[in-house]
């Protein structure tokens, strides 16, 4: 007897088949814009900050303004997608995303790029919190290697993506301006809406989930309470009231966060009796101390080479491929270089490589320096990357229960874009720290500060050579403390990862470790 299949199911199967890849592909193509948009952001900042006549804190609000909504609220957004439905919540954030970037681009002013930059966050949080779960959903019950294969193509244009993120933006803004960088993400994004609404298909909603809405509520406000004080102090005065008042709500709002989360227990957004596997909690430290001392610096490390160097947007890019080519080139050799010595060792080595080469520019960069002075820097930072990052998803995953995988995914995913936030807050206060000890006229400061030397001369009166000289040495003393702060940091976390990052909590299966899915902000 023959079995014939039913030509409605035959349908729904051929449906199904066809979604696919479109599924994969949108996916995939919004990873590359949500990672694109924070690197090529960083080229444009001495752009931005001559348009608006900008601070040092308010480029660094237009950079952490997107990185801490985005980090803040991506683990509700997985919970929210479960109750709402993937689709619906990734094609949300999407249109969120899409005219956030459009008014960017139409933006008068650094307070309102500032706010748009905030909606863009909030909806690359819900892009990137439902994502993978997409492709997971799309390709259930099919061969396990077809799902890898697609989540290895997420992986790829995200890698690509800021790998030539700062190259692809320094090029749009050299050749058509600043502006140019959000819309380029509008007829990609418009693209990528219309594929998620015709042709990605729903998936089941699972409404048991639970929304921790009091964990996101405080999570942001602990997050901004804390940006707003490192940055507007800074900037401003550490004694100005709303700056001892964020500054001292940080904490207690921190603690808030701790003590709702703990009496959630499983059903919380960050699951805190995961941070009692060691392991764990060393792949967390990691994922925050590599983007610490990595992006955190970007934004200083640009307004240096445009404002004292002055180097082009495409010569910056061309610059910072250095780092991320070193990165490409190690990374894929990670599976084979755990025969040599254990991940625990790997990853500790890898931070110190990053963290020496964070050291050597510190020590050796001068007012007289250029570019080639930290190119050892960019090197060592490259390959410590490349050795680290492949490691620290299948670290956070493979210690930890089956059920808490995807809360251990997502608490990895959002540090990496809280370590760059923190980053650039810390560093931008050493470095107004350095330049008001050293010029004392405010504005003069802020000017320095921002790296806009082309206006020194509007400001001071001719022959004042030696206090343009006193401005950039105060700069360049500035950027050698956060490169030597930072490597400091890179080290220390890598010697703290010998001790958290043990053998026996690994399964046979991460001896290997698939390569990262990392929400690149």
């Amino acid at each position: 007897m023959t079995q014939t299949t039913h030509p409605d199911t035959a349908g729904k199967e051929h449906n199904r088949e066809r979604s696919r890849p479109i599924t994969v592909a949108a996916v995939s193509l919004s990873a590359a814009l949500m990672t694109l948009d924070t690197t090529v952001v960083n080229v444009a900042l001495p752009d931005i900050g001559a348009d608006f006549d900008a601070t040092l804190s308010g480029l660094q609000w237009i950079v952490n303004g997107y990185i801490l909504a985005f980090a803040a609220l991506l683990l509700s957004a997985g919970s929210l997608s479960d109750r709402l439905g993937r689709r619906g919540v990734f094609g949300i954030g999407m249109m969120l995303f899409t005219l956030a970037s459009l008014a960017c681009a139409f933006a008068s002013g650094q307070g309102m790029l500032i706010a748009f930059r905030v909606i863009q966050g909030l909806g690359a949080s819900l892009v990137m919190g439902t994502g993978l779960a997409l492709i997971s959903g799309a390709y259930e019950g099919e061969d396990p290697k077809r799902r890898q294969m697609a989540i290895g193509i997420f992986t790829a244009l995200g890698a690509a993506a800021a790998a030539l993120g700062p190259l692809i933006g320094g090029t749009l803004v050299e050749s058509a301006g600043w502006r140019s960088i959000f819309f380029l993400n509008i007829p990609l994004g418009v693209v990528i809406i219309l594929a998620t609404f015709t042709a990605v298909r729903p998936q089941p909603k699972t409404p048991g989930s639970r929304l921790d809405l009091g964990g996101a509520s405080l999570a942001v406000l602990m997050l901004f309470a804390l940006n707003y004080g490192l940055l507007t102090g800074s900037g401003e005065s550490w004694d100005r009231p709303d700056v001892i008042t964020t500054l001292v709500a940080a904490p207690v709002l921190l603690a808030a966060f701790l003590i709702v989360e703990h009496r959630l227990g499983t059903d919380a957004m960050l699951d805190l009796s995961l941070f009692r596997i060691p392991t764990f909690t060393g792949a967390i430290v990691l994922s925050f101390a590599s983007r610490v001392a990595s992006f955190g610096l970007f934004p200083l490390l640009i307004l240096w080479l445009t404002g004292m160097l002055g180097h082009t947007p495409v010569e910056i890019g061309l610059i910072l491929l250095v780092l991320s080519g070193g990165m490409l080139l190690v990374a894929p050799f990670s599976g084979a270089l755990t025969r040599i010595a254990p991940v625990r060792v790997l990853v500790a080595a890898g931070m110190v490589i990053a963290g020496a080469g964070l050291e050597w520019a510190g020590l050796v960069t001068t007012v007289d320096s250029d570019w080639t002075a930290i190119l050892p820097c960019l090197i060592l930072l490259g390959l410590g990357s490349g050795i680290v990052m492949p490691h620290m998803m299948g670290l956070a995953v493979g210690v930890v229960p089956a059920d808490r995988a995807g809360m251990a995914s997502g608490t990895s995913n959002a540090f990496f874009p809280l370590g760059t936030a923190v980053g650039v807050a810390v560093y931008g206060a050493i470095m107004t720290a350095a330049i008001s000890s050293r010029i004392t006229d405010p504005d003069l400061a802020q000017i320095v500060a921002a790296g806009r030397f082309d206006q020194l001369t509007d400001v001071l009166p001719a022959g004042s050579q030696a206090l343009v000289t006193t401005a950039q040495s105060a700069f360049v003393d500035g950027l050698s403390q956060v490169f030597l702060i930072g490597g400091i940091a890179s080290i220390l976390s890598g010697l703290l990862a010998l001790f958290l990052v043990r053998a026996r909590d690994l399964p046979t299966s991460t001896a290997h470790p698939a390569p990262v899915k990392e929400a690149h902000a």
